[in-house]
């Protein structure tokens, strides 16, 4: 799992908050001073963070329910 984040987000800072709390693993990419993640980003579409890969699907936001599915 790849969770995308940004400085003083709260959404990123609950998700991340919400998998440690379930004990699951992820690498977080702090797009605060990361023009390249940035750059991926927006080639992908994608506007808003936190964003979280997984290998059932992408979620937007803090999202507990759908999280919760994905992992």
């Amino acid at each position: 799992m790849i969770v995308y984040t940004k400085e003083n987000c709260v959404q990123c800072r609950m998700t991340k908050r919400w998998l440690n709390t379930h004990n699951i693993d992820y690498q977080e990419i702090n797009t605060t001073n990361d023009q390249n993640a940035i750059n991926h980003l927006k080639r992908i579409g994608v506007e808003r963070l936190p964003f979280i890969i997984t290998d059932k699907g992408n979620l937007t936001g803090f999202q507990p329910a759908v999280l919760e599915k994905l992992v």
